[in-house]
């Protein structure tokens, strides 16, 4: 009796010396960190230009398309500088002949086109406000989207026409100089004009938005962020001692805390080529003597092959587990 217990300790000793081992080399050629986040692309949404705040389009947290408009300033003082230089424009092209009527011509032409575009680009603005309310059709929206295209189309044209007849102009007119900077003041006050509208970059979602109509809005100065939607990554922190076996293209495995049961499937992209700590505002100082050996983590980051449904949308900053399984070929 004495020979089977001891000859059972030495197959459980055995057993769980297997079992030790098996899960130390498991997790030597799978390395694991809970270190790790979901990451995407975040636009910071600013102005060009000083002016009040007009409309603000969006609330926070809200889904939009590129394109749709985020907030309007209000462009009077815009519109008065574009139609200064325009009028010195004016004056410029009377002053150099029969080349500067034809200037004046495209200029007034282009003028009633902007005009045109700016009111189709108004009217899109307020459909598109009524659209999202449901109380237009949506064939409404498509005919004030065509409109503004054709718009825009037309006054692309008028602006070229008075860039030619600008050119014809520069090699026969007198006083060339003068008209070149009072149509490079036009252009100016035009691209200052246009700042007033500012618009989505891509689709995402609106964040962190305070921004309220009559609120003096500093150019340059971000007034909320904006969540780019299409393109996902997780930035995992690995122990330095799984470096050596992690290359591009391996793949891995992301659990995202959120979403208990969710597996997604991804492929490490690239290894960062310092660590986290050399990177970070304040790094590490050890030169006072009291040194501790601390194992470092580096960033790793993680392409997702393919995102989930729209009944589980991501979020940045998410806590993430990543395993990473170094027996594939990359």
């Amino acid at each position: 009796m004495n020979s089977w217990r001891a000859l059972l300790a030495v197959v459980l000793s055995l057993a769980t010396a297997a079992a030790f081992y098996g899960y130390w080399q498991y997790r030597t050629l799978h390395p694991v960190t809970d270190d790790a986040y979901l990451k995407a692309h975040i636009v910071e949404v600013a102005a060009r230009v000083t002016a009040p705040a007009e409309f603000v389009h969006v609330v926070d947290n809200q889904y939009v398309h590129a394109g749709e408009p985020l907030f309007d300033l209000v462009p009077a003082t815009f519109q008065a500088r574009l139609e200064s230089a325009r009028a010195r424009l004016d004056v410029a092209a009377q002053d150099t002949g029969a080349s500067g009527a034809q200037v004046q011509a495209a200029s007034a032409a282009l003028r009633e086109r902007q005009i045109t575009a700016d009111h189709a680009r108004l009217t899109l603005t307020r459909i598109q406000t009524l659209a999202r309310l449901q109380l237009l059709p949506k064939q409404q929206l498509d005919d004030a989207l065509a409109a503004l295209a054709q718009a825009e189309a037309a006054s692309s044209a008028a602006r070229a026409e008075l860039a030619r007849t600008r050119n014809a102009l520069g090699e026969t007119g007198v006083r060339n100089a003068q008209l070149r900077a009072a149509a490079a003041a036009v252009a100016l006050a035009e691209l200052a004009l246009s700042y007033t509208h500012i618009t989505a970059p891509a689709d995402g979602w609106v964040t962190q938005l305070t921004l309220r109509k009559g609120t003096l809005v500093q150019a340059g100065r971000v007034q909320f962020a904006l969540v780019e939607a299409s393109e996902w990554w997780v930035e995992a922190n690995f122990r330095e001692s799984d470096l050596t076996r992690l290359r591009r293209g391996l793949p891995a495995r992301v659990e995202i805390d959120m979403y208990p049961g969710l597996r997604l499937a991804g492929r490490v992209q690239s290894l960062s080529a310092g660590s986290g700590a050399t990177f970070s505002l304040l790094p590490p100082e050890n030169a006072t003597g009291n040194w501790v050996k601390v194992t470092q983590r580096f960033p790793v980051r993680i392409a997702l092959d393919a995102l989930p449904g729209a009944a589980t949308p991501l979020r940045v900053g998410a806590s993430v587990r990543v395993e990473v399984d170094t027996t594939a070929p990359p």
